[in-house]
């Protein structure tokens, strides 16, 4: 039997992109503290959702006491304002060019297991890959949920498909796929490989500097993408 192979994608900027993401964030900090907290105040990309929290208080220099009653409090109204602003339009989440075919292709090779590693709580991460029409292709995964950490993320995304499938599958046949540096350092705390893809916030120059195993502009390319991953994994 084949050697199962892993890849695990990050959502926000690699696989979807957000119009008006902010709404629902921003609708969600007002419910659960009263504060006008901006998501827009800050640089969000690579980090999990409660050090996003957090960097958006301390950015406005507001005291927030966040406690694990408030955090689930936050998670419930983060639920509810995305689903409300995916209802009436005012937020909308999108596959990024190439992506659809990209995980379509991956899903008919053999051994290959699909994940998710992503900062976004888990209800959020299924609401948006749901939304972008992606959700049939990933049931499994880590999240910020799990950990604020991203670097524990991999881990813990590959001990749950490891579960799943009965089998173990070694660091180096996982690649994380990511648009920031902050993937490729998720990656490499974890041995692993990872492309990035300039699809992001950061270039494709800029990220080819970070040096990772792969780096692409975009996923438009489908032959190219899957030739590029297969060849990390094999």
């Amino acid at each position: 039997m084949r050697q199962p192979r892993l890849v695990l994608f990050d959502i926000d900027g690699t696989l979807t992109r957000s119009h008006n993401g902010y709404i629902p964030f921003n609708e969600a900090i007002m419910k659960t503290f009263g504060l006008p907290g901006d998501i827009r105040a800050i640089v969000p990309d690579g980090n999990t959702d409660p050090l996003i929290l957090e960097e958006v208080f301390a950015v406005a220099q507001m005291e927030a006491k966040i406690t694990e009653e408030s955090w689930q409090n936050f998670a419930e109204n983060l639920k509810q304002s995305y689903s409300g602003a995916i209802q009436r339009g005012l937020t909308r989440i999108m596959p990024l060019p190439g992506v659809v075919e990209l995980v379509e292709e991956l899903s008919r090779v053999q051994g290959l297991c699909q994940g998710i590693v992503t900062g976004n709580l888990e209800v959020i991460a299924r609401l948006k890959l749901e939304s972008a029409g992606l959700g049939p292709y990933f049931n499994l995964g880590a999240y910020g949920s799990d950990s604020r950490s991203r670097a524990d993320l991999p881990r813990i995304a590959k001990e749950r498909w490891e579960e799943k499938i009965g089998r173990s599958v070694p660091s180096d046949h996982c690649v994380i796929v990511g648009d920031t540096p902050k993937d490729l350092e998720a990656a490499r705390k974890n041995q692993m490989k990872c492309l990035l893809v300039g699809t992001g916030r950061y270039p494709f120059e800029e990220l080819a500097f970070f040096e990772p195993d792969a780096y692409l502009s975009d996923f438009t390319d489908t032959k190219m993408t899957v030739e590029a991953l297969l060849k990390l994994l094999y």
